[in-house]
């Protein structure tokens, strides 16, 4: 083989295993901003990539919608940040994995396929509990000064200190006094 040859299949390989590692990392995009959101340190546009690990953003009065690999729906409402701590979508394996963090603001979450898959696991941890989620659609964040989480479809259970609760649809909770309302 020629060194100039050789040379050209092993700089295409090495790029080609970056783009493979890369692209693995992506876990969706921007579908909607409203005012000033940032994706990862940098400003939040439609069709920006949001990859594993990126810290979202919003400021005041802002939203962003993310939409996941799989059509998972992620709203944050104003002054919300969340992490994208795992996400792996394998249709081909049947299973599926999230996990996010939020540690402030308020957000609104709706299963795409993940819920679909055999072996599932979502979870998104906030300041006041962790919630485990079951093909399901629903709020959490601050309220009249406290925090809750209201399921508007599917199951959640919410757990903290105190125990766990599982939500069904038209049921929340809030951490404050611990209990359903």
């Amino acid at each position: 083989m020629k060194p100039l040859f050789r040379c050209l299949l092993v700089l295409l390989c090495l790029v080609s295993t970056s783009y493979v590692e890369a692209a693995a990392d992506v876990v969706g995009k921007v579908t909607k901003v409203q005012k000033q959101a940032q994706v990862g340190g940098g400003t939040a546009q439609v069709g920006k990539i949001v990859n594993m690990n990126d810290r979202l953003t919003t400021g005041a009065g802002a939203r962003l919608q993310i939409t996941f690999v799989d059509g998972t729906l992620l709203t944050l409402g104003e002054n919300a940040v969340v992490v994208v701590d795992r996400y792996v979508f394998d249709p081909a394996k049947g299973s599926g994995k999230m996990a996010l963090s939020s540690t402030q603001g308020a957000f609104r979450f709706a299963t795409g396929k993940l819920n679909q898959m055999k072996d599932k696991d979502v979870t998104v941890t906030t300041p006041h509990g962790a919630l485990a989620v079951r093909g399901t659609e629903f709020w959490s964040g601050p309220i009249d000064g406290h925090y809750g989480t209201y399921l508007m479809k599917g199951r959640v259970d919410a757990s903290n200190r105190a125990g766990v609760v599982t939500l069904s649809p038209g049921q929340g909770i809030d951490y404050r006094r611990r209990r359903r309302r």
